[in-house]
């Protein structure tokens, strides 16, 4: 892939990351972050993916117009819509979303944003990825990302020795855990797993399982849940029972603060 498609990526990443973040203005830089990535996304199309700059090809632009097309994100978002139509019935919400960036980053006005808002706009920001580059993300896949992002923040990726705490809490059934660091998909599950084991004694159900990643910030579908919990088994992780192994929590304690 493209060292400037991987920045795009990475940006709408950073985006999610610092509005799920503890830090006071991370809802404010990860919508522009976002918001950001979406704008150079529309320009890279026009400019390297479909290379109409010039008048040259069909349906191109003179760079004169160009230039005064992009300098205006309603003019350039429109331009790209006339010249890939399956962006349409989301130029109403990119807009939208552009609007109330430019209001949290020019206006004196004291408001902000919720991570919830900056979670849409990331999505969306996937949507047009998809649609302008034909790149997609599973929910397993893009938690991937987040993590590797994330271990930048809480400095993993640097410092393998330094362990990262896990708490947990019973809440109706379900056992909710929060951890500072972004863990994987597999690491999130064993993580659960092993929450379950020592908060109620017991394995979960799959439902129970899904509901608690949910409720503790790492939503998987139930067919991801099934899929990585094959792969935790393979590698002797989990045991057939849905309990984490000897190996699973050893694995984890190199990581997390959990006894092994």
């Amino acid at each position: 892939m493209k060292d400037w498609l991987v920045e795009m990526i990475d940006q709408v990443a950073l985006g999610e990351l610092l509005a799920k973040s503890s830090l006071s203005c991370g809802q404010r830089f990860g919508l522009i972050a976002v918001d950001n990535a979406v704008e150079f996304m529309l320009i890279a199309y026009v400019e390297v993916q479909k290379q109409i700059v010039g008048g040259y090809k069909a349906g191109g632009i003179p760079k004169k117009a160009w230039d005064e097309t992009k300098r205006e994100f309603p003019k350039l978002l429109t331009f790209v819509v006339t010249q890939e139509p399956n962006l349409q019935p989301l130029e109403i919400e990119i807009s939208r979303y552009h609007d109330f960036r430019n209001t949290l980053y020019h206006s004196g006005t004291p408001v902000t944003t919720s991570p919830g808002r900056v979670t849409r706009y990331s999505e969306l920001a996937r949507e047009v990825l998809s649609i302008l580059f034909a790149i997609q993300f599973s929910a397993d896949e893009w938690n991937e990302i987040l993590a590797r992002i994330g271990s930048f923040f809480t400095g993993s990726s640097i410092d393998k020795s330094i362990k990262r705490a896990v708490s947990y809490e019973e809440a109706e059934g379900l056992v909710k855990f929060t951890t500072t660091d972004y863990p994987t998909a597999a690491e999130a599950i064993a993580i659960c797993l092993y929450g379950f084991a020592i908060v109620t004694g017991a394995p979960p159900s799959r439902p129970a399982l899904v509901k608690s990643l949910a409720k503790s910030g790492h939503p998987l579908s139930a067919d991801v849940v099934k899929s990585r919990l094959s792969d935790l088994r393979k590698v002797g992780w989990v045991r057939k029972n849905d309990l984490l192994a000897a190996k699973g929590r050893k694995e984890l304690a190199k990581k997390y603060l959990i006894s092994p």
